[in-house]
């Protein structure tokens, strides 16, 4: 498998995670959340004629699909790193606060105005760090890399054991490359990852890179997947994962309409957007 998955030392893996900030293509997965924030959340813009219009809803799929030759409508966007926040060290992060309870300062300290998209965003950024875990679920925000290891090691595991896993687009010629919404097919056999924890860390909007990183204590799995789009030129390859008890998510849950399930009735799946970090350990 060619998807980015092993064992790193300190310096190289802060190495690693600076080349998915900037070099990957960046997106912001703000759809992938579980947690009950989202309660009485109107998304019924995202549907037309019951069909979704936002083309960032197809990363989500049922686990009946995970088998070789299945094929799936999967959109992997490609934003201007030019506007990609700016990465702060530790000693800067600690500087500034981090909660909604310091939005006012938080806006005036960034210039931005409390009604633009931005401090909207800022705001639904610091709730969801903000809120507290579900049962069963471990969550942080990390605000700089430094930060992000640390709570990742404390959650999931010590340094030697960490892997990372992040979403990759290869194809024969970079001036081929297409980022719109394609037909893809699972080129492999899916391979299940057996007996780890792991823990998903998507890049959320802010002023400066932060990712918000959470998992299930179990009734998780983790699957590296080939994917090959229908012109035969673009391979995905990457994590995939499935949560098999939603038994806890709000029933409004965007995944649930978007696969036409029964609400808490069964798994989600999802695959990850290009600049998402995937931790996982024994």
């Amino acid at each position: 498998m060619a998807s980015l998955r092993f064992s790193v030392t300190f310096p190289a893996l802060l190495s690693l995670l600076l080349l998915s900030l900037w070099v990957v293509e960046a997106y912001t997965s703000r759809k992938l959340i579980s947690n009950n924030e989202q309660e009485g959340q109107n998304i019924s813009h995202l549907f037309k004629d019951g069909e979704f219009e936002d083309p960032t809803m197809y990363m989500f799929f049922k686990i009946s699909d995970l088998k070789l030759g299945t094929k799936l409508p999967i959109y992997f966007n490609k934003n201007d790193l030019r506007k990609v926040p700016p990465l702060l060290t530790r000693q800067e992060a600690d500087l500034i606060p981090f909660s909604e309870s310091n939005l006012d300062f938080l806006l005036n300290h960034f210039s931005i105005s409390k009604d633009s998209p931005q401090g909207k965003a800022m705001k639904e950024t610091l709730q969801r760090c903000d809120f507290k875990a579900i049962e069963g679920e471990y969550k942080f925000c990390g605000t700089s890399l430094e930060s992000m290891l640390d709570l990742t090691k404390k959650t999931i595991a010590s340094n030697a054991d960490l892997k990372v896993m992040t979403t990759k687009v290869m194809v024969p010629d970079q001036n081929r490359i297409s980022y719109a919404l394609h037909n893809y097919t699972f080129a492999e056999v899916p391979k299940e990852l057996d007996g780890i924890k792991v823990l998903g860390c998507h890049r959320m909007p802010y002023p400066y890179v932060v990712y918000y990183c959470h998992g299930h204590k179990s009734g998780t799995k983790v699957f590296e997947v080939n994917l090959m789009s229908d012109d035969g030129i673009q391979l995905v390859v990457g994590p995939a994962v499935c949560h098999m008890d939603t038994s806890m998510w709000n029933a409004d849950h965007v995944a649930f309409k978007v696969l036409k399930i029964e609400p808490r009735s069964a798994p989600v799946c999802h695959f990850f957007p290009l600049d998402n970090i995937v931790w996982v350990s024994k």
